[in-house]
């Protein structure tokens, strides 16, 4: 049975509706519908998750290499000055050592013993300053390296004009750095590495002054070697690691057309000059509703213009072409005034050329082709000057061509073609021909042919080598369920849709910044939208709707002036029946544009007139001259303008508007359209269509879905998807046919009779009254088919194409379990752990406002107060004066008050020693990672899952950590609130719970569920007995889960488990279908 396909793709959903088709292909009934949910591929930040794993793995590796320095210094000093590691080691576990920051100013103005010497030694052996790759690229001031060299400057103006001899002694004397010496969250404390390597060598050399007989040359200049010991950059780790290697090269993808050869470097010539080339061949000029290509003399002078200028603008080029005030190019003028909007577009594409002409001057122009592009992709590869200069002496460039591109900054970036291919495009190009014409000049298929079309989409890369073209996380992941989506309804079905619609979200390409853009620029609509509403309750429109707040915006907008008759339009009568309507300036019938900037507001009279005509083809005469006038000297946006005052609609007019309004023409549309195209095998068309998969544009579907009174609540959950879904699958051809002729109807239909009149298609028997429906019954099946029980209202609100005991099932949203193991073991920090009792403790640093005494009056959890007594008695007998002081205040004056004033250990003489502002506590920890042969503790990393087992008192839940994954044995102790965690036999478990696997509960009594969103309409809670639900998570305080309902309108936020009725595990697939989970075997993971 044929059958259209619909999918609505956002960026942590895939809608999917599915509609039968009768013999012309229309659908006549909705067959399924369903969503499919998954968390999106980046971080709460907008990072993606291989950003954060790098991140990690790139401080992993700095950490090890980092201990292997500091190692071969430990053995370097044990050879040189006869100690041993034992030794070393005991030197650090004496009590009261002495500040390393006086030793380092020490160092310069006496002799100092071994030991200290030996601490010196292994401290700045940590400490080696900031060293840029390739020093210009650290000049930027926008870098993270430009910001870091501005602070560093910073402090050298603090030691220049002190005079200070290294920087150990401005850190222990001056002021800025009494408090703090080591970064936090700026570059405050940042300096250069060659300023520690001087210090170094003044050190050895004021110790070889003081007769130290361990400050020999010989030890500074090993020393010295395995200090300032780097790895190359471009060579990146040893070979034998995964990501060893030039990365940069690695990761350079291979020529769409060729691929044996590399993509070119965006920064070489032939990339920008063939992409200068490209973007002048699709410049359009925009004349009286008419566009034109340039001329091939116009061309000539735009390109040249770029090789004159560097940054250009579409103001020079308007200069350059001697364009009239009423032609306008093919860019979106967003601003009213059209000359600010020409300033503020760029027409750059030939800042690589720019910078190498900067920086060889004239003698730059002379080069070949073929040696700019190699200089380009030297740039490009490497981020290391000694790289650089070894990859450039093999390409034979002069020495002082050398020493110029070291002033050169990096590039990034690589194109889709390689040198070889944009070569030979070129000359095609420079004819004026458009990219993909030029491409099929060169004999390269740029339609992808059938002879790859199979009953299934391919999802792995070495099956479509076109899906390593997505780079953005989030948007590989969306395609990714995407086809599995389609593939399972095709294996569903048995055989393949008829046609495929698509509609993406527009944000789902955008990046993390722009969508955080969106939904500023959405909250503050909302806001204006909220005071107009206010405003129009006050001006006695009890309920107003959306359409009285058009009515009202547009009124403001045009000062309160009919656009085409010119007289004004009374506010009192504004929103009453028959006096104004909205008009579409440019026919919805022709351009299918329901946007605000094809809106005016009108007598009804002068919009009963124009009927399905432009203003100017409407309006004639003095009228008409006077129409010009205001529109041309009024503040209404500039594209609005330009819909006033097109004085014809052609040919190429009608193309556009199909193109812009009623498909999505965005780069992933695009992308997912071919893909589907090339590897799909299409059920046989019996209407030979010649469409079969179309990219929708989502304003077209939201305006259907208003006309059909499909309401769409976001905050209700998420079946509402396929409820888009739906109405995707219905915009067929026939379908914008029918819209189009309603819409032209009503355009030009004067008043006959009354308003009730009835006027029936002859052909069709559609009433033309009535907006076009997909079939008679539509909305009724639509209604039933989202309700939770289709079958019940079907049995009393039967629909012809539906037997009467024919099983539907409700809508069942789908979720991908997170079944991913890995991840961090433990959290950042470690911290000392002591055991007493037989309980683990952490020592942790708490804020003086923050400790309190027990009930002996010693301060509660303090950490070896024998370690430094004098401070430990001090904070004491202050805090029980202070307890004392106000005894009489029953309790008012807060403990942490009694650090208001600043506390300064004190030194055994009596007099005060350093500022305290912290001390060292012992907390209780229950879920930890022990390290370090169990001398330092940290908290644990992400739960991956929860085992569920049955005794015979109840359920209990045993929590899984990363941590666990590298144990020989699983966890068996189950989480007891407030009590002692009990031990699990594994004959008495049932499954393993991942994030998003589905359970069945059943409860003795009702849980109250909550509202997801608070801003949702549907009632605040839901009381459930037995009910699907997602597992989220597991609470080890409450020893309860966290469960959404399968639509994510309610959530539990704590459900306690022991004693539930049942819990049982189920299945469910991509489509919904759910199956129950036998007993599991409880698996380890070595």
């Amino acid at each position: 049975m044929s059958y259209g396909l619909g999918i609505d793709c956002g960026i942590a959903s895939v809608g999917s509706g599915t509609v039968l088709l009768n013999e012309k292909e229309e659908p006549y009934k909705i067959d399924f519908m369903g969503v499919r949910t998954f968390d999106k591929a980046e971080t709460g930040t907008g990072k993606s998750l291989a950003a954060e794993r790098r991140t990690f793995r790139g401080s992993r590796r700095t950490h090890r290499r980092k201990t292997h320095r500091k190692d071969r210094i430990k053995k370097l000093i044990c050879d040189t000055m006869n100690v041993d590691f034992k030794y070393i080691q005991s030197i650090y576990e004496r009590k009261n050592l002495s500040d390393i920051y006086e030793i380092r100013y020490e160092a310069l103005n006496r002799k100092l013993t071994k030991d200290e010497f030996i601490r010196l030694l292994i401290h700045l052996s940590q400490r080696r300053g900031f060293k840029s790759n390739r020093k210009i690229d650290a000049k930027n001031k926008n870098s993270d390296d430009g910001k870091m060299l501005k602070e560093i400057e910073k402090n050298k103006s603090i030691f220049t004009d002190n005079g200070y001899r290294t920087i150990g002694e401005m850190l222990f004397k001056n002021e800025k750095f009494i408090q703090r010496k080591r970064n936090k969250s700026d570059y405050s404390m940042t300096f250069l590495r060659v300023d520690y390597e001087n210090e170094i060598k003044v050190i050895f050399n004021q110790q070889r002054k003081f007769n130290n007989q361990h400050a020999t040359e010989s030890f500074e200049n090993e020393y010295l070697k395995i200090y300032l010991s780097q790895r190359n950059f471009d060579d990146g780790p040893d070979e034998s690691s995964p990501y060893g290697g030039n990365l940069i090269g690695k990761m350079v993808k291979n020529c769409t057309f060729e691929p044996t050869l590399k993509a070119a470097p965006k920064a070489s010539y032939s990339f920008e000059y063939s992409n200068l080339l490209t973007k002048v061949n699709s410049m359009k000029i925009l004349y009286n509703g008419n566009r034109r290509p340039l001329t091939k003399e116009e061309r000539e002078k735009v390109v040249n213009l770029a090789f004159k200028k560097n940054k250009i603008t579409y103001s020079s080029i308007r200069t350059e072409l001697g364009l009239s005030n009423e032609e306008f190019f093919n860019i979106s003028y967003n601003s009213k005034d059209y000359t600010e909007t020409e300033k503020k577009t760029k027409f750059s594409y030939l800042t690589a050329y720019y910078e190498f002409k900067k920086a060889y001057g004239s003698s730059y122009l002379e080069w070949s082709v073929e040696k700019k592009n190699t200089l380009a992709t030297i740039l490009t590869l490497h981020k290391n000057d000694s790289k650089i200069i070894e990859e450039m002496k093999e390409k034979n460039f002069l020495e002082d061509e050398i020493n110029v591109a070291l002033t050169i900054p990096s590039f990034t970036k690589f194109g889709n073609l390689s040198i070889a291919v944009l070569n030979k495009m070129i000359p095609y190009l420079e004819d004026g021909m458009l990219y993909n014409e030029a491409i099929t000049a060169l004999g390269y298929n740029f339609k992808d042919d059938d002879k790859c079309q199979q009953m299934y989409l391919p999802s792995n890369p070495k099956d479509a080598p076109e899906l390593d073209e997505i780079r953005n996380p989030v948007v590989r992941r969306t395609v990714s369920q995407t086809i599995k989506v389609i593939n399972s309804i095709i294996r569903e079905k048995g055989e393949s849709p008829t046609y495929i619609n698509i509609e993406l979200a527009r944000e789902l390409a955008k990046s993390y910044k722009e969508r955080k853009n969106i939904e500023s620029n959405q909250k503050s609509n909302r806001e204006k939208n909220e005071k107009s509403f206010e405003e129009l309750k006050k001006l006695g429109v009890v309920k107003p709707t959306a359409f009285d707040l058009v009515k009202y915006k547009l009124w403001k907008e045009q000062d309160g002036i009919c656009v085409y008759s010119q007289k004004p339009l009374k506010i009192e009568k504004l929103f009453s029946e028959g006096y104004a309507e909205v008009d579409h300036i440019v026919p919805y019938s022709i351009s299918f544009d329901d946007s605000y900037s094809n809106k005016v507001l009108v007598h009804t009279n002068e919009n009963q007139n124009k009927g399905n005509r432009i203003p100017l083809n409407y309006l004639s005469g003095k009228e008409r001259d006077e129409f010009i006038v205001w529109v041309k000297n009024s503040h209404l946006s500039f594209r609005k303008k330009q819909n006033l005052l097109k004085e014809k609609i052609s040919e190429d007019d009608f193309d556009g508007f199909k193109n812009r309004n009623l498909k999505d023409t965005q780069y992933l549309s695009r992308f997912l359209l071919k893909f589907i195209k090339k590897y799909l095998k299409f059920a046989p068309s019996s209407t030979n269509r010649k469409e079969t998969v179309i990219a929708v544009n989502g304003a077209i579907t939201s305006y259907i879905r208003k006309r059909w009174g499909i309401e769409k609540i976001r905050a209700n959950g998420d079946a509402h998807h396929a409820t888009d879904a739906i109405v995707i699958a219905c915009v067929t051809k026939s379908m914008i046919k029918r819209i189009s002729e309603y819409s032209k109807y009503k355009e030009t239909l004067y008043i006959k009779n009354n308003n009730e009149t009835l006027d029936v298609d002859k052909i069709t028997g559609e009433v033309k009254n009535y907006f076009p429906m997909p079939y008679k019954w539509f909305r009724t099946e639509l209604d039933i088919r989202c309700s939770k029980n289709p079958e019940r209202l079907l049995a009393s609100n039967p629909i012809p194409t539906y037997a009467r005991d024919e099983k539907v099932k409700p809508i069942f949203v789908s979720r991908m379990v997170n079944r991913k193991v890995t991840g961090p073991a433990h959290q950042d920090t470690l911290r000392r752990m002591v055991v007493e009792n037989g309980q683990k403790y952490e020592v942790v640093k708490t804020d003086l406002n923050k400790l309190s005494l027990d009930n002996n009056n010693e301060i509660a959890n303090y950490y070896n107060p024998d370690d430094d007594r004098l401070l430990y008695d001090a904070l004491k007998n202050h805090l029980i004066k202070f307890k004392e002081m106000h005894k009489e205040e029953n309790g008012k004056k807060k403990v942490e008050d009694a650090f208001t004033e600043p506390f300064y250990k004190p030194k055994s003489d009596g007099s005060k020693g350093p500022l305290v502002k912290s001390v060292k506590i012992i907390k209780k920890i229950t879920s930890s990672v022990t390290l370090n042969n169990n001398t330092t503790i940290a908290k644990n990393g992400d739960m991956i899952r929860t085992d569920v087992f049955r005794t015979e008192d109840g359920y209990y839940l045993v929590p899984i950590y990363v941590a666990d994954t590298v144990k020989n044995e699983l966890p068996h102790k189950a989480i007891v609130q407030g009590g002692e965690w009990k031990a699990m036999n594994d004959e008495d478990f049932l499954f393993s719970l991942y994030r998003n696997d589905l359970i069945k509960i059943k409860s003795n009594s009702d849980v109250t569920f909550s509202l997801m969103n608070e801003s949702s309409s549907l009632p605040k809670t839901e009381s459930l007995r037995e009910e699907f639900v997602y597992f989220k998570g597991t609470s080890i305080n409450t020893a309860s889960i966290r469960v959404v309902t399968h639509d994510n309108c309610y959530i539990k936020k704590s459900l306690g488990v022991k004693n539930l009725q049942s819990l049982e595990k189920y299945q469910v697939d991509v489509l919904g279908n759910v199956s129950k989970v036998k007993k599991e075997k409880r698996i380890g993971f070595r």
